[in-house]
């Protein structure tokens, strides 16, 4: 199975901006609030990792719960990890305005 997704990182910006640490507590990891705060452009790692975890909901044909899924990086390479299992099949790709993202799962 294959799931996609793209977010617009001003979106993530603006939820950020408006939510705080209520928005990322609820979303992302602690380890992946830390990996995005050593990012020039954290809003641009978060948007790459909100939308991993769309795109890996879409390949499970699951709604699942954000935090659940962890989108983590191995030597610059994204990776997820899902109630102890490591999927690799992950690429995320950013661009000025958007972030991209696809997942495949094998069965």
């Amino acid at each position: 199975m294959i799931g996609i997704d793209i977010v617009d990182i001003r979106r993530i910006a603006a939820m950020v901006e408006r939510y705080g640490e209520r928005f990322l507590d609820k979303v992302f990891t602690p380890a992946e609030v830390r990996y995005a705060g050593k990012k020039r452009r954290k809003e641009e790692s978060l948007a790459g990792r909100f939308a991993a975890k769309e795109a890996f909901m879409k390949a499970s044909g699951r709604r699942l719960t954000f935090t659940d899924i962890e989108v983590l990086s191995e030597s610059g390479r994204p990776f997820i990890m899902y109630h102890g299992k490591r999927y690799d099949d992950v690429s995320i790709s950013h661009e000025r305005s958007y972030a991209v993202s696809v997942v495949m799962l094998k069965e």
